[in-house]
């Protein structure tokens, strides 16, 4: 009866291992998503926030948070996504801007979007210590703005450009320097008409490119 009884108890044992093992081996899956933030950092491409076509999970596809290294080989029909959802402390939202920069140009910065919870202004990522942060940013009369797209220069300074302030399509540009935090605002002069959901390329002349509108 003894010799049962230890032989019941390494098998469940095991049994537990096993479950645990296979758990852990199990690959994050991320929500399928639309007006997330893509950001590609040292051979990484980092994926926040987002929406679903339709209003289904939006509060956890908001929220999660993930990579993709693309300095190892991966298959296009497997990808092995690395999930930090666990230590995303930026609300669950959608429509923000982001881009690589700092001094080392390792950091994501996170400006703006909708959510239904209270977000600052900017929030960073160190993808050298996983770990985000708020910034103390300088300048004043600065608003969060949504559905636009982040461009950043060879000096580090993030280019923002139309977008939605929640009441209106706006045709101002703000210019965030990723490396001493501050503000600055671009020129109105020959600015295009007001935009939204467009896209943007910078040049090699650092001159900035945007294509598409939707006022």
């Amino acid at each position: 009866m003894s010799r049962n009884l230890s032989i019941y108890i390494i098998s469940w044992l095991l049994i537990q291992l096993l479950i645990q093992v296979n758990c852990q081996m199990t690959p994050f899956k991320p929500l399928q998503r639309e007006h997330h933030t893509a950001t590609f950092i040292n051979d990484k491409l980092y994926i926040l926030g987002g929406r679903s076509e339709k209003p289904i999970n939006d509060e956890t596809i908001g929220k999660q948070f993930f990579y993709l290294d693309v300095s190892v080989q991966f298959n296009t029909q497997e990808l092995l996504w690395n999930d930090l959802t666990s230590i995303n402390l930026v609300p669950s939202h959608s429509n923000a801007a982001s881009v690589n920069g700092g001094a080392n140009n390792g950091i994501l910065f996170l400006y703006g979007g909708f959510s239904n919870e209270t977000m600052d202004l900017v929030y960073t990522f160190d993808t050298n210590t996983n770990s985000w942060s708020v910034p103390k940013t300088i300048g004043k009369n600065i608003d969060s703005k949504g559905s636009l797209t982040g461009i950043v220069n060879d000096d580090r300074k993030m280019y923002l450009f139309g977008g939605h302030d929640g009441n209106e399509t706006l045709n101002d540009m703000l210019i965030l320097d990723t490396i001493n935090l501050n503000w600055g605002k671009g020129s109105f002069v020959n600015a295009p008409t007001p935009i939204i959901l467009y896209g943007a390329t910078l040049l090699s002349n650092q001159h900035i490119i945007y294509l598409g509108k939707k006022r």
